[in-house]
């Protein structure tokens, strides 16, 4: 509670700074006499071709301009696109004599040319058929004495190109040239450059949340934040586009400008935003519903782009603001799922309280607006959504520094944090029998722990040497669910291999997991004792299973595995192993010299029973005695894929393996690996795989050189 109030005294303090500064902006430019045109405006509908001749020819057809709303030439003159004259007559009171006059008209819209007792003074935008809009920029425009005339009536005459939401201001005014400039420039700074740095900060932190999403990939709402900020920077150009070279210059045409900053842009922010809102929360839109989102992202993005002319844009924006509703609407029924449910309630609230200063500076622009239809108001909306940004990027901040600092504690404290881990999961297991009905209701908040317990079983297991020599090996481990009951280990002495092993502990889950990290060091202790004592395998997995039984009190997991060690000939070429199976798959051995592959079901003439961990079952685990040579192929694997089964209910079996790694003796053992994940997928391609898989290959080769590479996959996930 204490820490919410703390951001939330932060989050007003930014707010409080920001509302500074639009007062500060706000101020009137000056406050000296000026002659106001809003209420002598008239209109006079023409064609392209008419002048202001035409225009004094037709004095008595001008009808008053009655409307003060920002489209009153719309209002009055229907969509489409025309050409209109409005004319507006003063005269020069005694003060403004004799000194140059400045009209400031602070909206103008689409393209307008001014003239003033009939001598050409000045024109905003282009008209057709290069079309230019002025967009959001106010106009200035300087009359000199020699067009004044300094007693009796001046008229102005202003032919506009009315296209979409068309309209002149009647805010307009008339002042000396000096006072008239500098209020021009307050208006237009209001208009269009308020929004220029924004456009700079936006970029920045799409750059910055790439940069943190391509270094975290896992952190999906970092993806969605930076191109919700890329996009909405390309949606602002459009209200300073008039202050760039590359749209005065006409090198950018108006329709193509008006599509990639005001149109299709929108579509990709709904777009991200609604993705950021789900991916904040750590979930994911179904499949069904991705594809619909899509496809209205894909067809808005086309149809716009397709479109050929501005009038064409106007007709489907209804259209296209009931689809981007739709998007809109997706994400606001998941939220409100997730606030229902109450061990997410606290974080949709975070999410609910940084969309407070958009959704307020939206409604003000929405009644500004409506309250008074003349001015021209900046979009509070735009700079409520910065603040917005500013909130979601501390908050993004915040749970990237505590992931980064827990994920450093486990980097620097690793051996501890496993410990720690171990402990906590063999208490719960000690009590699951009593903690079933309340297990449901802890798990979904388990989930974060089952993650770092994946995180920590794997980097549990240890990974062949790229430089062991006469070995090339290569394991390929596919664990079912975040944790497994499949693990394997590798004995090694400068870089000589003296064994592996491979494991499989009954079930999944938890359970398993934790059998396999309390197992783990038990039998690396076991073999490195019995290697130097030259123990026979099979008995050392009888004592390996004589500490396992007592370790693992009231535990009921068992497991099977395969334990093998080997003693280089000191002739070369050749090594001898033991391999001692308790109760596992029977692994494969591939003979190059006979080109044949045969499975070890042991040789030392004993019957065979049992497997490790079964407390008052007695146990004989079988041995097998051969020669790894070079070209020899060793593959041991786990029941996870002799006991897959396809859509067709055939299981399969060992028999694919064999002719694999027969056909494929002569390439290496991560190519050999391969091919097997390639013949699995294709086998299983209509099923789910309902157990962990791992296989290991290890071929004799005398002259293997591998490249010397780490794995930096785990400390990634770290």
């Amino acid at each position: 509670m204490k820490s919410l109030q703390n951001k939330n005294n932060k989050i007003l303090y930014i707010l409080s700074l920001i509302a500074s500064l639009f007062i500060l902006c706000s101020c009137e430019p000056n406050q000296e006499p000026k002659i106001t045109l809003g209420d002598s405006f008239w209109y006079w509908e023409a064609d392209a071709g008419s002048t202001p001749g035409d225009a004094m020819k037709h004095f008595a057809d001008f009808k008053k301009l009655e409307d003060k709303s920002t489209s009153n030439l719309l209002n009055v003159l229907g969509p489409g696109s025309r050409y209109v004259w409005v004319m507006a007559q003063f005269e020069i009171p005694e003060y403004f004599r004799n000194q140059p006059l400045g009209l400031v008209i602070p909206y103008l819209r689409f393209a307008g040319q001014v003239y003033c007792n009939g001598s050409f003074i000045s024109q905003y935008g282009n008209f057709p058929p290069n079309e230019q809009s002025t967009l959001f920029k106010a106009h200035f425009f300087s009359f000199p004495l020699n067009v004044l005339k300094q007693e009796g009536q001046n008229t102005i005459l202003i032919k506009i190109y009315a296209q979409g939401k068309s309209g002149i201001s009647s805010h307009s005014f008339i002042q000396p040239a000096r006072f008239a400039y500098p209020a021009f420039e307050v208006i237009n700074f209001h208009h269009t450059k308020i929004y220029m740095p924004l456009t700079g900060s936006l970029l920045l932190t799409f750059i910055l949340y790439m940069c943190f999403y391509l270094s975290a990939k896992d952190f999906r709402e970092f993806k969605d934040f930076a191109f919700l900020n890329i996009f909405t920077a390309m949606f602002v150009l459009i209200f300073f586009a008039t202050e760039l070279p590359v749209y005065t210059g006409g090198i950018i045409p108006f329709l193509l400008f008006t599509k990639f900053t005001l149109c299709i842009p929108v579509y990709f922010m709904v777009y991200f935003a609604t993705a950021f809102a789900v991916d904040f929360h750590h979930k994911s839109f179904s499949l069904p519903l991705r594809i619909f989102r899509i496809s209205i992202l894909t067809f808005q993005t086309l149809l716009t782009a397709g479109i050929p002319s501005y009038n064409g844009l106007i007709k489907i924006a209804p259209y296209m603001l009931a689809l981007l509703f739709i998007q809109i609407l997706t994400a606001i029924i998941y939220i409100i799922k997730l606030f229902i449910k109450k061990e997410r309630r606290a974080q949709t609230l975070y999410f609910i309280l940084a969309m407070i200063p958009f959704i307020t500076a939206s409604l003000i622009d929405v009644i500004a607006r409506k309250s008074d239809e003349s001015e021209v108001y900046p979009y509070y909306s735009i700079f409520g959504w910065s603040v917005t940004t500013i909130i979601f990027i501390i908050m993004l901040a915040i749970r990237f520094s505590r992931t980064y600092k827990r994920n450093q504690r486990l980097t620097n404290h690793l051996q501890e944090e496993v410990d720690s881990r171990t402990s906590e999961l063999k208490t719960a297991n000690d009590r699951l029998n009593d903690l079933n009905e309340q297990l449901e209701k802890d798990k979904k908040r388990l989930v974060t722990d089952l993650e770092m317990a994946s995180i920590v079983q794997k980097n549990f297991f240890s990974h062949p040497a790229q430089n062991l020599k006469n070995w090339d090996i290569n394991t390929w481990y596919e664990p079912l669910s975040k944790v497994s009951g499949d693990f394997y280990d590798y004995f090694t002495y400068n870089n000589v291999l003296n064994g592996l092993s491979i494991f499989d502990v009954s079930g999944h889950g938890l359970s398993a997991s934790l059998v396999t990290m309390l197992s783990k060091n038990i039998i690396s202790g076991v073999f490195q004792k019995g290697f130097r004592n030259k123990v026979p395998a099979s008995k050392i997995l009888s004592e390996i299973n004589t500490l396992i039984i007592k370790e693992k009190g009231d535990i009921q997991n068992y497991m099977t595995g395969l334990l093998c060690r080997f003693n280089e000939d000191r002739r070369g070429g050749f090594c001898r192993a033991e391999l001692g199976n308790a109760g596992h798959p029977y692994p494969l051995k591939y003979s190059a010299e006979n080109k044949e592959i045969y499975e070890l079901k042991g040789n030392d003439g004993k019957d065979h029973y049992g497997a490790i961990g079964m407390s008052g079952i007695q146990v004989s685990f079988a041995q097998s005695n051969f020669t790894m040579k070079d070209g020899d192929i060793l593959v041991l694997f786990t029941d996870g894929i002799s006991e897959l089964n396809n859509s067709k209910g055939e299981q399969y079996g060992t028999g694919d393996l064999m002719q694999i790694v027969r056909q494929n003796s002569n390439k290496t053992s991560a190519e050999i690996l391969s091919i097997i994940k390639d013949h699995v997928k294709d086998f299983t391609k209509d099923s789910k795989i309902d157990d962990d898989i791992t296989v290991i290959i290890a071929k004799r080769d005398s002259s293997f050189k591998a490249q010397q590479t780490e794995s930096e996959e785990l400390l990634e996930e770290l």
